[in-house]
């Protein structure tokens, strides 16, 4: 009896210090929770904020660098025509190139016409400038006269550029490739194929940078077709009268004239030694046939006398 009572008193004594530690370390836990939930929370949310700002940040402020840089690696072909109207096609033309060579430019071609009765003075110029150039170089011929056309075009080439750098660098480490095996060569099969690998690697080489030399000419530099025409056509307007057509008929005579006295001129020296040719071989064909002896010929009407028969008849 005391035994069964003393191991009830243990079990509820045991029992009771469990249930007490339990309490406590669940007060404890629930007291601790929301501190360490919210902290962790907040400080999760304020460093998430901070690091999509910073993220944000870093994009933004490395975005820009990488767009131009971007931009300043973009190759572009501009090329363009221009069409223009001044009173004076020629001297407007004269402006147009020293506008040109005033920004480091060069003309490549130009033609020019004068006025005629029928047709206006012109000039037609092939300009090249700088790319950075280009609008200064537009403003300067909408200050030189009336801009009636203008057409621009842009070709981009930065994959043909970078293409081009790539094989002239794989170009170039080759030939130095060879090179180096050309000073190692053992045996002379092993030279001769050596240099003939060097001499063609060589030549695509020299292919490959003028390609290049050319492709960065065209991007450096800008083409511009300007055409120029008068604003006025000095000459005849409206239908002909007669009096310019009589005008021009004594003008075509005189022309003809001038045309038959020039190739007269031109015949003279010919006709003379003709001439002497002639005078020679008729005095040679008339002492030819004074020479000749000459035939007599019977008078119509007169018989013909046989003189045999006419002796024959003499006799007695």
């Amino acid at each position: 009896m005391t035994r069964r009572l003393l191991s009830m008193a243990g079990i509820v004594i045991a029992g009771t210090v469990l249930l007490t530690g339990c309490g406590a370390m669940g007060a404890g836990n629930v007291a601790y929770e929301p501190s360490m939930g919210s902290y962790p929370d907040s400080g999760g949310a304020e460093s998430q904020q901070d690091e999509s700002a910073g993220d944000g940040d870093m994009g933004a402020s490395g975005g820009e660098p990488g767009q131009v840089a971007a931009d300043e690696d973009r190759a572009v072909i501009v090329t363009g025509s221009v069409a223009m109207r001044a009173g004076d096609p020629l001297q407007v033309a004269d402006a147009v190139t020293d506008a040109t060579e005033a920004r480091g430019g060069t003309i490549d071609r130009r033609a020019e016409g004068a006025s005629t009765d029928f047709e206006p003075a012109w000039a037609t110029l092939t300009v090249r400038v700088p790319a950075v150039e280009v609008d200064g170089m537009l403003d300067a011929l909408r200050g030189l006269g009336e801009v009636t056309t203008l057409d621009l075009g842009e070709e981009v080439v930065t994959n043909q550029v970078r293409d081009l750098e790539v094989r002239v660098n794989a170009s170039r480490a080759s030939v130095e490739r060879l090179t180096e095996l050309l000073t190692t060569a053992a045996d002379t099969e092993t030279l001769l194929e050596v240099e003939a690998q060097l001499t063609q690697r060589t030549s695509e080489l020299e292919s490959l940078l003028s390609q290049q030399r050319a492709l960065e000419e065209q991007v450096a530099m800008s083409t511009l077709e300007v055409q120029i025409r008068s604003t006025t056509v000095e000459g005849p307007t409206g239908t002909p009268s007669f009096w310019d057509g009589l005008v021009n008929g004594w003008n075509g005579f005189l022309a003809w004239g001038a045309t038959f006295l020039f190739g007269f001129g031109q015949a003279i020296p010919a006709l003379v030694i003709l001439a002497v040719v002639g005078l020679i071989a008729w005095l040679v064909i008339r002492r030819i046939v004074k020479r000749m002896p000459a035939r007599t010929t019977p008078v119509e009407g007169s018989a013909v006398v046989n003189p045999v028969v006419a002796a024959e008849s003499e006799r007695p």
